[in-house]
Parts: C-alpha cells; structure tokens; sequence
C-alpha cells in the first residue's frame, strides 16, 4: 500500500517530530513526579525506562498508523486528517501508558496511572499536535478548490487552539493544587478558590476567542466575497475590515488590484477603439505583462480579405463642410464595421473613405470566405439603409466591394515607439485592384477566382469578366453573386 502521508516528509521533519515525542516524554518524567507522591517512589531510572518505553512506543504507532491510514477523502485536507490521526497516536500512547503503569504497579491507586497518561494527552495530543499540524500544513498545501479549502475555517482553528492553550495550563495546575490537599495536607479551600479562579480566566478566554474568531471569520468572508466578485467582473469591490492589521493589508491590496484591473479593461475597451478589439485583446494579453517588450515582425496566414471604398467620394466632400463631412463617414463606418464584425471580421484599416478587413485570422467563422461575402452582402443592404436616411440632405453614398483569399503576412509593422498591426502583401493589392473594378457596369461586388472556389456548395456564383490587372502577371476572372444579378448560373 502507498503510505498516505509519511513518504512525503523529509527526515528533518521527521526528526522534528520524533524530537517532540521526546519532548513530550521528558515533560511527563517531570510532571508525573510532581503530581504523584506514589510516583515520586520510584527511582528516576524506573520510571525514565518506562518514560522512554512509551515514547518509542508513540514513535513506532504514529509511523504505522501514517502508513496504514486511509486518505482524507473529500471533506478533509491532509493536513486537518494528519493531525486527527497525530491526536489519536497520543491518545492510544497515553492509555498504554496507563494500562502499563496498572499492570507494573497495582498497588498504586488508580489517579496515580491516571497522571502518567494525562502528560501525553494534555502536552501531546493537546499542545503539541497543533504545532504538528502547522509542520503538516507546510508539507501538504491544501490544493482544493477554494469551496473545499472552505471546510478549514479560521474560526475553529482559533477556538481550538484557544481552548488548548487556555485549558491545559488550568488543568496542570489544578492537578498539581490537587495533589498539595490530598497527599501533601494542604488546604482544601484553596483548591476551590484556585479551581473558580480558573474556571473564570478559561470561560473569559474562551469568550475573548470566540469573539476574536467571529471577528476574524467575518473580515474573511468579506475578503472571499470581494475576490469573488473581482473574479466574476466587479471591478469596485469596495472590500473594508474591521481590522488595521495584515488582513487590513489584503482588502486594501483587493482594492488596488481591482483598480488596476479595472484601468486595464479601461485601456482594453479605448485601445479597441482604435484598433480591432481582436488585435487590442492579444496585444493587452501578449506584451501587458513585466518584462516583454513589443516585437516588430509578423506569420504567414491564409486570410480572405475585403476592401471597400466609396465611389465619386471627391466632390462629394468638396460640397460638404467638414463638421458635415465628418459626421457623414462615421455614420457609413459604424454601418460597414457592424456588418463586418457581425460575420466575425476584423476591421484592419480606414484608408480615407476605404476599408481593409480581415477574414479568418481569428477564430470564428468555419469558411471565411463565405463569411466576407456575407459581410459584404451586408454592408450593401446597411448601405442602401443610410441612403434612405441621408436622402432628405440630398445625398447618397455607392461604393464597391472587391474580395479576394491567399497569404499575407500579418503583425505589427512600424517602430517600438509606433506601432501598427496589419496585413501585407500581394494578396492585399489584388484585392484593392479587384474592388477598383467593382463600378458600373459591372456589379458592386466582385471577388477573386480564388474565393469562387472556396464558395463551392455554398452560394451559387457568376463569372462576370476575365481582366488583366495592375501588378498581376495572368488575367484574373472575377465573380460575383449569382442571386444578385439575377443569373442562377453557377460557376
């Protein structure tokens, strides 16, 4: 069988522990003597045999029983279910200590075995157990999760340790006072004076730590509660303890981190403003953290992209002012970025009264290519929406859509101080050539060979023209959607 908890502890723990048990056996040697006048009989060699005998007896039950026991199982960290088992080797050591010392000498009375034992269950599975408990805690971290990790609450922890140590001193000194009426002729009134004197320092103990664990339980929860709701998105916790103490320290360090956290979604939301908020989240993910540095460069991806531009755009903003201008295109851009987005685009670029976008960088969309015709199919219906509503000025905006698929490379380009993400290469100016074809006669939307292909099974397609282009060596056949322009004729 595996051993539960043993083979984890190095022999310097272990010899700490054995160190204690030894510790232990001393204390008792030394109590028993003063507590018992029978005791006190022996020789000191006797009775630091017998003293010795039961602490090697302790040494040997605790090493089996960690070997032996079964684990903590779901309700118990392995800390909290070392100790339990540490009490009860204590315990079982006290009564075979009893029971021996019963069989050695039985003409001694019965509260004289009783003293023997009390060393190891007060001293032992009563203080010293919990200074093994924290030795058990450092070895095994609790790796629970937080609602598991609950069942350890702070308030028992206190009010156990508040009532050993409280109540094994009384008990020492009670038995000790005990031990001066009954075998030493001393006064009896004293024991009862001693014994209500103790009575009432362990009961305003036991009050003091009760109201100390209520206190500190209740500035943890807060403190829970408060990493939760940063957790779930609450930024403003707004956490306070009753304390000035280091508990004090972690609802103020709460605080600033969700403030930090909060600056940062800040930051995340204006710098996808001005960037795609795909590009502003990788970007705020890879390089926001200390110690990396932006990278110039970028990777090869297989994109689609898709670029748009308004036609007769020059005298269009030569008759406008440019407060009207200005308000104009934003209007169009808000339209053509929400069609895009809708189709899980990302918006590259405004080139003047143009748009770069980007299909299939990201994840999102099963066929990119289906999706920038969508997007585009979109951003024609949108368009002849803010034509209605732009009519009653006496304007009306056309553009032309040109869609084209192959590699780019994508990634920030410029210097460390300025930096831009974007797409380069062939692909991008055949897309632009394409879109400068998108003008009458010929339909508002023309795409690529290249995505005619990857449409297949899809939508059904036409071919409009075969044409040489500006900056490509082969004629290039152009496409649009059959639907459109009303031919159901595939390609």
């Amino acid at each position: 069988m595996t051993p539960f908890f043993t083979s984890s502890i190095p022999l310097a723990s272990r010899l700490v522990l054995h160190g204690g048990t030894l510790l232990v056996g001393a204390f008792t040697y030394l109590y028993a003597r003063l507590v018992c006048t029978f005791i006190c009989t022996l020789p000191p060699s006797v009775l630091s045999r017998t003293v010795l005998a039961l602490s090697a007896f302790h040494i040997l039950l605790r090493e089996l029983v960690f070997h032996l026991a079964p684990g903590p199982g779901e309700r118990r960290t392995q800390a909290r279910h070392a100790y339990l088992l540490s009490v009860a080797t204590w315990g079982v050591t006290g009564l075979a200590g009893l029971a021996w010392h019963a069989f050695s000498y039985p003409h001694f009375p019965f509260f004289s075995h009783v003293k023997l034992a009390v060393g190891y269950w007060l001293l032992g599975g009563g203080i010293l157990t919990q200074v093994e408990y924290l030795i058990f805690e450092y070895l095994q971290p609790s790796t629970q999760s937080p609602a598991r990790r609950l069942s350890e609450r702070l308030g028992r922890r206190l009010m156990e340790s508040f009532i050993l140590f409280t109540t094994v001193p009384v008990l020492v000194l009670l038995l000790t006072l005990l031990r001066m009426v009954d075998e030493l002729g001393g006064g009896r009134q004293s024991l009862i004076d001693a014994a209500l004197l103790s009575g009432v320092i362990t009961v305003a103990a036991l009050l003091a730590a009760l109201l100390y664990g209520r206190s500190v339980r209740q500035d943890s929860e807060r403190l829970l509660d408060a990493v939760r709701r940063v957790g779930s998105g609450d930024f403003q916790p707004g956490v306070v303890t009753s304390r000035p103490d280091e508990l004090g320290l972690v609802a103020g360090g709460i605080n600033d981190m969700a403030e930090g956290l909060q600056l940062r979604e800040r930051i995340r939301e204006a710098f996808g403003r001005f960037v795609s908020p795909q590009v502003a989240n990788e970007f705020i993910e890879k390089y926001a953290r200390p110690g990396r540095a932006a990278e110039l460069g970028g990777r090869r991806r297989d994109v689609v992209l898709l670029f748009s531009d308004l036609r007769d755009f020059t005298p269009l903003s030569e008759s406008l002012s440019p407060e009207e201008l200005i308000e104009v295109l934003n209007g169009y851009f808000a339209e053509m970025v929400a069609a895009i987005q809708m189709h899980g685009g990302m918006v590259d670029k405004f080139i003047g009264d143009a748009v770069l976008a980007v299909f299939g960088l990201t994840e999102g969309a099963d066929n990119p290519a289906a999706a920038a015709v969508a997007a585009a199919r979109e951003m024609e219906r949108r368009l002849k929406d803010y034509n209605a509503k732009l009519a009653g000025r006496g304007l009306k905006l056309r553009s032309g859509i040109g869609i084209h698929a192959g590699e780019v490379v994508a990634g920030y380009l410029g210097s460390t101080e300025r930096l831009e993400f974007t797409v380069i290469g062939h692909t991008v100016n055949v897309a632009a050539r394409i879109e400068s074809r998108a003008r009458e006669p010929l339909p508002s939307l023309l795409f690529s060979e290249d995505v005619a292909r990857r449409l297949a099974g899809r939508l059904a397609v036409r071919e409009v023209e075969c044409v040489s282009l500006k900056g490509v060596a082969e004629p290039m056949r152009l496409f649009t959607v059959a639907q459109e322009a009303g031919d159901s004729r595939a390609a």
